[in-house]
């Protein structure tokens, strides 16, 4: 899902909801109350007919908000949204507040292993590192491109359906983009634990422009740290 949530408010008039929608490169959006709770989605479709003036948000929305809960499983999802005539689910936490939004797109990409991407005017801020971060690509010289071309932190994960994602390695670079391409060209040329590393299947990179050295080794570690602390896939 993406986690930054774009959110409207029921009583915003119709030209600020198509605004927003078009400043964020998104098709649609969830309408919540003051409690985070949907409402209901208003899409661009839903903006198409504008025979009253004043109208707003809750005029034109689709309701009730088709929901889905964090924990369900990427298969239960994607079933769920093919059964509806919508492409998009609200994503709800266990109090029923609104927390991300996931797209026929998003799903779609989910079943096949491919990562899934967000509009570039959403920033991926992380809150533990305190850094904006990419999306995720996969770790192949085709998207060696989608990498900063300057200094920063680089995260190797793996993700595979039906599986919770897992960082395998994190490391400062000069040069992110460099690196990246670097890993994969000559993946069996690292260094032992890098080379295992880089031959997991499914894996993905994700980075963070930190031009500051001692920021990057700062956060390097605190990923590394969270990386040592994670057990291994089985263990109980």
């Amino acid at each position: 899902m993406n986690r930054e949530l774009l959110a409207i408010r029921p009583e915003l008039p119709l030209e600020d909801v198509r605004t927003l929608l078009h400043s964020f490169g998104v098709g649609a959006a969830p309408v919540l109350d003051d409690t985070r709770r949907p409402l209901g989605v208003v899409s661009l479709r839903d903006l198409v007919a504008n025979d009253r003036a004043r109208a707003t948000a809750s005029d034109r929305m689709s309701r009730p908000a088709l929901c889905v809960a964090t924990s369900t499983a990427i298969d239960d999802a994607a079933r769920q949204l093919a059964e509806t005539d919508m492409h998009h689910f609200v994503v709800v936490d266990a109090t029923g507040s609104a927390v991300g939004m996931v797209s026929t797109l998003d799903l779609l990409r989910a079943l096949v292993g491919v990562p899934t991407r967000h509009p570039s005017s959403f920033p991926h801020w992380d809150e533990a590192t305190q850094v904006s971060w990419t999306d995720e690509w996969s770790l192949e010289e085709a998207s060696y491109a989608q990498a900063p071309d300057g200094p920063g932190v680089l995260a190797l994960s793996t993700g595979h359906l039906g599986e919770r994602d897992r960082l395998v390695w994190v490391e400062s670079c000069a040069n992110v983009r460099a690196r990246v391409l670097e890993l994969s060209a000559s993946p069996a040329q690292q260094e032992p634990a890098l080379a295992r590393a880089l031959a997991l299947r499914g894996l993905r990179f994700r980075a963070a422009v930190i031009p500051d050295e001692a920021a990057r080794a700062r956060i390097a570690a605190l990923l590394r740290d969270r990386l040592d602390h994670v057990p291994p896939p089985g263990a109980t």
